[in-house]
């Protein structure tokens, strides 16, 4: 395996992992096992657990701004750089969704499905450990409420006779959330089959479709 083969195996393990059971109770050797790389491997790209939690966060986001990947192991990243970073991704997003305002449900709803196949497991690590780092699980908190009002602000344009158009753009939002992120990173069914998981977001999506649209 080249390392970067190896890097996209360590994401995935340790995006889970930090989930269930969680950053804290999650050690390195339990992140080497579930990539099926040595843990002197690990080691060699990652100075340590610190290290590998930014990096998750900060391949998260839809640029790395130039970030290279070629130093290792690689280190920490400064709390400040990363939330900027964070910060202008919500921003890009937030523009993205207020462009859907006159476009129709199910483009918005393109938007949503594919943002959070993109976030689910980011926003599950902070949601399972708002303690590792508070700056950016309050960015979060924040952008989940700008995602709420984005989408009741469609629903109440586009549909003014719905009642409480602001309630149920927390339901689409908590449906989607839920569907792309949640059954399959923090239920119990994690250890079952996974080949269904874009059949069934195809259904939920016209079946929000049908309901909103």
């Amino acid at each position: 395996m080249t390392d970067e083969e190896k890097l996209q195996r360590i994401y995935a393990a340790a995006s889970e992992l930090f989930i269930q059971p969680g950053y804290h109770e999650t050690q390195m050797q339990m992140i080497a096992q579930r990539a099926h790389v040595a843990v002197g491997t690990l080691y060699r790209l990652f100075s340590g657990k610190e290290a590998l939690l930014d990096y998750v966060f900060l391949t998260t986001l839809p640029t790395t701004e130039g970030t290279s990947w070629s130093t290792y192991p690689l280190q920490p990243v400064d709390p400040r750089e990363l939330v900027r970073r964070t910060e202008a991704a919500y921003a890009d997003w937030n523009h993205q969704l207020a462009g859907q305002q006159t476009t129709s449900f199910d483009q918005l709803l393109t938007a949503l499905f594919t943002a959070f196949k993109r976030y689910g497991r980011y926003f599950l690590i902070l949601e399972h450990n708002p303690s590792v780092n508070p700056a950016l699980t309050a960015l979060y908190r924040q952008q989940r409420q700008e995602i709420y009002q984005h989408v009741g602000d469609f629903l109440q344009q586009h549909q003014p006779e719905l009642n409480d158009p602001q309630r149920n753009g927390v339901i689409v939002v908590d449906l989607v959330f839920w569907w792309c992120a949640h059954k399959r990173y923090d239920s119990f069914e994690t250890e079952m089959a996974r080949n269904d998981d874009e059949q069934m977001l195809i259904v939920v999506r016209e079946m929000l479709r049908r309901s909103y649209q």
